[in-house]
């Protein structure tokens, strides 16, 4: 479970999410709720490491919401906001391309049964 890249990915993930649920100061708590429940999400996905597929989504969904936070950051001109999600964009397509080198070495050890 930890032992894989995509596991510590994802703790950074949470990480950067709670540094945004506390330092965001100018947002609303509905806006702080939604880093909190991300940084949950993100959190939970580790322990979804036997159901590749669905933590792949997850992770998208995440990349997704990151893009939107960022997107958001720069209307509001919030500079760390922004460079935090721009880390946890990064952040979730390392993630991607860690669970899907995952996938293909499974199935070429299933091809080798």
């Amino acid at each position: 479970m930890i032992q894989r890249i995509q596991s510590v990915y994802l703790l950074l993930i949470t990480a950067l999410m709670a540094v945004l649920a506390i330092t965001a100061f100018d947002v609303s708590w509905w806006q702080s709720l939604l880093f909190v429940m991300l940084g949950i999400i993100s959190l939970v996905t580790i322990f979804l490491y036997k159901n590749r597929k669905r933590q792949m989504w997850i992770v998208a969904f995440l990349l997704l919401a990151s893009i939107l936070i960022f997107v958001y950051a720069i209307e509001i001109s919030a500079l760390i906001m922004g460079i935090l999600s721009l880390i946890s964009m990064l952040l979730a397509i390392l993630t991607i391309s860690a669970i899907r080198k995952d996938e293909k070495l499974v199935r070429s050890l299933d091809r080798l049964r």
